[in-house]
């Protein structure tokens, strides 16, 4: 026989342990819904914060596209010079070494001509912008064709600046008593017809062509990296 007491206790004691259930599934479901809105939050804010990354990376290769586009114009601006500068180069170097009546035969046309300069100017200041971002790592294919196009633009700067002060050092300076650039007359040929001369021109003809290899390059880079921004772009 189970005493009233005891009967009692047993029936509480099975309410108790459903309500302890029921405040654990309770705990856990809010639990739960915490961290789902926690990483639902995390999620979006990332998706925002990279669309907006993106964003700023597509203005940044923008920039980089006009200022690759105009230097494409000064190589091409720059073409017919640069290849009239060697002929008429190597135009002297044979009439030169030719042998021949340097009276009758025409120079100055080629004389003057070679002591002019191309230079070209050259912008990369959105690259380096670009270069030194970190929006996103979805273009490294592009960010390493710009590091190996700056890396000539710069050979190419430093080598134009050494031609062109070799040339005035060592051209203008040798003929500055045998030849008026002002006037573009020649006073005496006593200096052309040396040998030091000739030798001269020959080191001014591989400088031109070493030139011109690197514009080359260059320009073909610039193509390249044109290409390549449209594909970004698009």
């Amino acid at each position: 026989m189970v005493k009233i007491g005891t009967s009692r206790r047993l029936k509480k004691s099975g309410s108790a342990k459903k309500l302890r259930r029921r405040d654990v599934f309770i705990y856990l479901m809010e639990v739960f819904l915490i961290i789902f809105g926690i990483t639902v939050a995390y999620q979006l804010n990332v998706y925002y914060e990279d669309k907006k990354d993106l964003k700023l990376e597509s203005a940044a290769i923008e920039k980089v596209s006009s200022e690759n586009e105009k230097n494409l114009e000064t190589f091409e601006e720059l073409i017919g010079s640069r290849l009239k500068l060697e002929n008429d180069t190597r135009q002297l170097a044979r009439i030169l070494f030719s042998g021949g009546n340097l009276e009758e035969d025409s120079i100055s046309h080629y004389l003057f001509d070679i002591n002019r300069t191309h230079k070209p100017i050259l912008q990369f200041e959105a690259t380096n912008y670009y270069l030194n971002t970190n929006y996103t790592n979805k273009n490294s294919d592009l960010k390493n064709e710009l590091i190996s196009l700056k890396s000539v633009y710069l050979e190419l700067r430093d080598v134009v600046d050494y031609y062109v002060r070799m040339k005035e050092k060592y051209y203008s300076e040798f003929l500055v008593k045998d030849v008026d650039f002002g006037l573009e007359e020649i006073v005496s040929l006593d200096k052309i017809k040396s040998v030091e001369f000739k030798n001269l021109v020959v080191n001014l003809l591989s400088n031109e062509q070493e030139l011109n290899i690197l514009f080359d390059e260059a320009y073909a880079l610039s193509m390249q990296v044109d290409e390549l921004i449209a594909e970004k772009l698009n």
